[in-house]
């Protein structure tokens, strides 16, 4: 017993500096994206001059970079606190659930998340700046000075000399593959459709989780859709963008969230409760009632005592005949008696 406060610390100070090794390594990916994101400059890639598919005309965004971002981490917090509510309500357990290891739960579910958004984000931004294909609305938004006698050939020497649009618009307009907004809602509604599936237990729907992963995902599909008609990206942008989306959800949750919730539900529930029942991980109680393990198997006590039945004789008659009379008395049952009652009778049943 002793020894209980030291192996507290040493797993404190463990935790402690996984938590500090895995904020370096958040930070060594994140400063690059962060990088490339706001001054990585883009392959410079020529063009058909009477190519069709990058003369679309500009139009202003429908879902900005800004408020794709504020609406994604508020979905995901949504989410987050949506199904902690929903499980409230449907909680029956006997042993309510604590309210510091949700917390925790939800803290970690998040953090997973957030290294999912840097990795998927790194990789379209990679990806975008080393290719650099056109978007639909390259023409308008570059309005190129070209020696107009080479066409109709490929145009590989040119000036980009664009008024209306500043340098940044310009230098975006040229960093159309994969669609970052597709991949990044893709990514969201991926992710929450794993974390509702393994977390929300509810019994009074059956249709209610379906609908909220259905949700999700025909949200993110709106997203990537608005960036066709917007002439931001091509038809094949948005696809390979919610391919990459869903594919680094997929890997994420699989690898490191599964792993990670699930072995902090584990730990949850051993320290709560020896039942010898199954659990399942992302279950916040057990529904079932523990027994210990320590209580030993009784003989189950008599609930009518030998003293409540007294055998009267009468009067022996010449036929030889006795009659059995029984003293009918009230009965007060222990609560044991009463479980033992109980017990029975529902095994009758």
């Amino acid at each position: 017993m002793e020894k209980c406060p030291d192996n507290r610390r040493v797993s404190r100070r463990r935790l402690m500096l996984a938590l500090i090794v895995d904020v370096i390594f958040f930070l060594i990916v994140g400063i690059p994206v962060l990088y490339l994101f706001l001054q990585g400059q883009p392959f410079i890639r020529g063009f058909q001059c009477d190519d069709p598919s990058i003369s679309l005309p500009y139009r202003p965004d429908t879902i900005s970079t800004p408020v794709l971002i504020v609406a994604g981490f508020g979905t995901s917090v949504f989410c987050v606190v949506i199904v902690e509510v929903l499980n409230a309500i449907n909680r029956k357990c006997r042993r309510p659930c604590s309210t510091l290891e949700d917390l925790r739960f939800c803290a970690k579910g998040f953090s997973v998340f957030l290294v999912g958004f840097v990795v998927q984000t790194l990789f379209v931004e990679f990806v975008k700046r080393q290719l650099g294909f056109l978007r639909p609305n390259f023409i308008d938004v570059c309005q190129p000075q070209f020696n107009r006698s080479l066409c109709p050939s490929f145009i590989t020497e040119y000036t980009c000399s664009g008024s209306d649009h500043d340098a940044d618009e310009i230098r975006d307009s040229r960093q159309s593959f994969p669609s970052g907004h597709s991949a990044f809602s893709m990514f969201i509604s991926v992710f929450y459709c794993f974390y509702i599936q393994g977390r929300l237990r509810i019994s009074f729907s059956r249709i209610l989780k379906f609908f909220m992963q259905a949700a999700l995902v025909f949200t993110a599909s709106i997203c990537g859709l608005s960036r066709i008609r917007d002439h931001k990206h091509h038809a094949s942008d948005v696809i390979v963008g919610f391919a990459v989306g869903a594919a680094v959800a997929v890997f994420v949750y699989k690898l490191v969230a599964e792993n990670l919730l699930s072995k902090s539900l584990e730990d949850e529930v051993s320290k709560s409760s020896t039942s010898s029942s199954t659990v399942s991980h992302y279950v916040c109680c057990s529904c079932t009632t523990p027994q210990s393990s320590n209580v030993e198997s009784q003989t189950p006590v008599p609930l009518l005592q030998n003293e409540y039945f007294n055998v009267v004789p009468n009067t022996i008659s010449t036929s030889r005949h006795a009659s059995l009379k029984l003293k009918v008395t009230p009965v007060t049952l222990s609560n044991q008696q009463q479980e033992l009652v109980l017990s029975y009778t529902s095994g009758l049943c």
